[in-house]
């Protein structure tokens, strides 16, 4: 999708437990304490179809593959129709907690074609940089459950993780950046740091 952006369009990636909406966080307040205009946003958003994915958490077998990846698109239309598209277009930093890879990855694992799925993304505007965290499984579920104190939802069972992990593995896009998140929170955001410095500076 072509948009008049003068902004940077910023995606978190990874499997659930990665710490990838921490690390979202810790650049989100680093950009704005040097005075960079920053909007953080997520998906699944806060919309009506996006409730309707968070009601699948504990009820994902009551729709069929076609009609989930079809909530997700509409999810995400809506979102780049009324918040990335004008936030790029007004020059800001946007921050996203997961977007169109997610969907080829975790609908992807699900069984649906992940070429397929890119495709139905064609609207969408391609991200200046995605940032891959990647971590063992075992270790985003101890996150999840021990960390967070959180029971696994219909979309982190550790099977389905694990060809989620394998679907994010096998893309490959020219802004994907891949990133170690089994470290520590401070070397992480260090790597982080320096992959969006080089987008920074073309602001400057």
């Amino acid at each position: 999708m072509a948009v008049n952006r003068t902004g940077l369009l910023i995606v978190f990636e990874g499997t659930d437990g990665t710490g990838k909406s921490t690390q979202l966080q810790l650049l989100a307040d680093t950009l704005q304490e040097q005075g960079f205009p920053v909007l953080s946003t997520r998906e699944p958003t806060e919309g009506v179809y996006g409730r309707k994915i968070r009601e699948l958490y504990t009820h994902r077998h009551t729709i069929s593959q076609e009609e989930e990846l079809d909530l997700f698109l509409a999810d995400r239309k809506e979102h780049v129709e009324e918040i990335l598209s004008p936030a790029l277009e007004a020059g800001k930093i946007i921050l996203c907690d997961r977007y169109y890879l997610s969907t080829i990855a975790y609908q992807g694992a699900a069984g649906l074609d992940p070429e397929y799925i890119l495709a139905r993304n064609d609207f969408a505007p391609a991200p200046d940089l995605v940032l891959l965290f990647q971590a063992p499984i075992q270790t985003g579920i101890k996150r999840i459950t021990q960390g967070r104190g959180e029971r696994l939802n219909d979309f982190e069972k550790e099977d389905y993780l694990r060809q989620v992990a394998i679907m994010f593995s096998q893309i490959e896009l020219p802004f994907i950046r891949r990133i170690d998140a089994a470290r520590s929170i401070e070397a992480i955001h260090c790597d982080v740091l320096n992959l969006v410095q080089p987008l920074l500076e073309k602001l400057q």
